[in-house]
């Protein structure tokens, strides 16, 4: 049997915690559609004068507004299905795995800060502080000394 390092272990429960609030972030996206295309339409310029003018049902009957939805669902699917995947290679010392996971935190600290930046509401803002504290989090594991170790004596 396999001795995992405290790191791996750490790891991998911060991934699934990214899972879960990932998953917490979709339910709020179906939850507070009408925040999201609120904000949506407040950044653009044709849709925040007509916003004003006839409010969201007339933003909605006049253009095409984003499907945050499914969107949402969809990603959280595949972003569920890869982490799940990169786990099971990353526990059994696969390096190829751990860069995969950290290039998937990169992406998450990435995605969070062009959220926050395209001024989303605040809830989605305190999920995004989360996402990126637990992506460096992450990153700060993948990368320690003794999974390091792990990984190359695997």
């Amino acid at each position: 049997m396999t001795v995992r390092p405290l790191s791996v272990i750490l790891a991998t429960r911060v991934a699934l915690a990214l899972v879960v609030v990932a998953g917490v972030t979709t339910v709020l996206t179906w939850w507070r559609e009408q925040d999201l295309l609120n904000s949506w339409a407040e950044g653009n310029a044709g849709a925040r004068r007509i916003l004003r003018d006839g409010g969201l049902e007339a933003v909605e009957a006049s253009l095409a507004v984003p499907a945050f939805v499914p969107v949402a669902v969809t990603s959280f699917v595949v972003f569920t299905m890869l982490v799940g995947v990169l786990l099971a290679f990353f526990v059994e010392g696969f390096e190829w795995a751990r860069i995969s996971l950290a290039v998937i935190a990169l992406f998450g600290v990435f995605l969070a800060v062009v959220c926050v930046a395209s001024g989303i509401p605040t809830l989605f803002v305190v999920m995004a502080v989360l996402i990126v504290v637990l992506c460096l989090a992450l990153l700060v594991l993948l990368f320690h000394k003794d999974t390091h170790r792990f990984v190359r004596e695997s």
